[in-house]
């Protein structure tokens, strides 16, 4: 199967090659970081051809690649369930017993086929909940959390703006209310970036499927994830789909020490969101890599030792400086800054800072340090500069 979505996967993007319609998707306020690509001098045929309504692409620290509409309120669906999984893993106790109440079996639409009575670990829930998108299985926890599902939704909203999520309302702990869960893709993928610090959490979202035997009943689950199977190294997180949402993915990838979150947003079919995630991963990891900016041992400048007369000690890197840079943001320049200092000096010992800027924003910085090491003065000597100096203001 695997093998059969990479060729298909392969055969519409030769087939998008060489369409006259290739790059009409682009619009013009599509953006690389926080500006414009319109801005920067890049032409559409640089940019990723996608039609979803909103999306975000992002490191995981955080910086911002590629983004559409990022700050869009919109309904998410079953992306809810990332919060889910983050208080349920912050809030149940891993060796715990959990009983399914039967008041968490009226889900439906996507189900895990629960049973009321079922004994399952926090560990199954989350399968439950997370490969086959079980709706059964995110009001189980929201119940087991908090008691009711309106309790654990307070809880959602609360960690929420914790986490800087300004632009999202979570209704409920599955993500298929009538109103919908709102958020954003930039909001998305913060809680994404978060969620796969959890070492469970990002155990569960990379299964591809799971079988297990309960008290009552044997599961088994396939991920409703494609990425998984169709990118070479996806490692999660969620789908979702309703009417009002259309269909969304938020997947993550790593290549070679880079880690890269892809948000889509309401897609028209479902095949398209899993297609849209792995050409925003593979813009990204085209131009996002890391760069060594600096070696070791750079002389950048002097440091003046004030209670010398015009000496000065060469300072340089510490370190190598070494940063991922998005390389269709423009050069990297840097900013030097070395400070006066008295003897005595040590070799090695900081005596300044070199902060790298890409864009306005700094990506990186490095000490300088000092090349060589210098005593005092003697006493005698520290006089006769001490005279010499307010000689020269005079």
């Amino acid at each position: 199967m695997s093998l059969i979505r990479r060729i298909l996967s392969l055969i519409l993007v030769g087939l998008l090659c060489f369409s006259p319609s290739a790059f009409a998707s682009v619009q013009p306020g599509d953006m690389i970081g926080r500006v414009p690509y319109t801005e920067l001098k890049l032409s559409a045929r640089s940019m990723p051809d996608v039609t979803m309504q909103a999306g975000i692409l992002v490191s995981d620290s955080g910086q911002v690649l590629w983004s559409r509409n990022a700050d869009e309120r919109r309904q998410i669906a079953s992306i809810t369930k990332i919060m889910t999984a983050i208080l349920s893993i912050q809030m149940i106790a891993p060796d715990k017993s959990l009983t399914v109440p039967s008041v968490t079996l009226e889900a439906q639409d996507s189900t895990a086929g629960l049973k009321a009575g079922e004994v399952l670990t926090r560990h199954q829930l989350l399968q439950a909940m997370l490969i086959p998108s079980g709706n059964d299985a995110a009001k189980a926890l929201a119940v087991l959390c908090s008691g009711s599902e309106a309790a654990f939704v307070q809880k959602m909203n609360e960690k929420a703006r914790e986490l800087g999520m300004t632009n999202t309302r979570f209704v409920d702990p599955d993500g298929v209310a009538d109103e919908g869960p709102s958020s954003s893709a930039a909001d998305v993928a913060t809680m994404a970036r978060y969620a796969m610090t959890l070492p469970e959490f990002r155990e569960v979202s990379a299964e591809r499927e799971v079988k297990f035997v309960t008290n009552l009943a044997t599961h088994e689950y396939k991920t409703t994830n494609d990425l998984l199977l169709m990118y070479t190294g996806a490692s999660g997180v969620k789908t979702g789909f309703t009417d009002a949402a259309g269909y969304c993915l938020v997947g993550s990838a790593s290549r070679q020490n880079v880690q890269l979150f892809a948000v889509v947003l309401g897609t028209e079919k479902m095949t398209t969101r899993f297609y849209e995630a792995a050409d925003l991963l593979d813009f990204g990891f085209t131009h996002y890599r890391p760069q060594k900016l600096a070696m070791k041992g750079t002389i950048l400048g002097r440091s003046t030792i004030s209670d010398y007369l015009d000496r000065q000690i060469p300072v340089a890197l510490s370190h190598d400086a070494t940063a991922n840079v998005n390389d269709l943001e423009g050069a990297v320049t840097r900013k030097v800054i070395i400070w006066e200092q008295r003897s005595p000096v040590r070799k090695g010992q900081q005596l300044g800072m070199v902060r790298f800027i890409q864009n306005g924003r700094q990506i990186a910085s490095t000490p300088l340090v000092s090349t060589q090491s210098l005593d005092r003065p003697f006493i005698l000597m520290r006089l006769w500069y001490a005279i010499v100096k307010g000689w020269r203001k005079l």
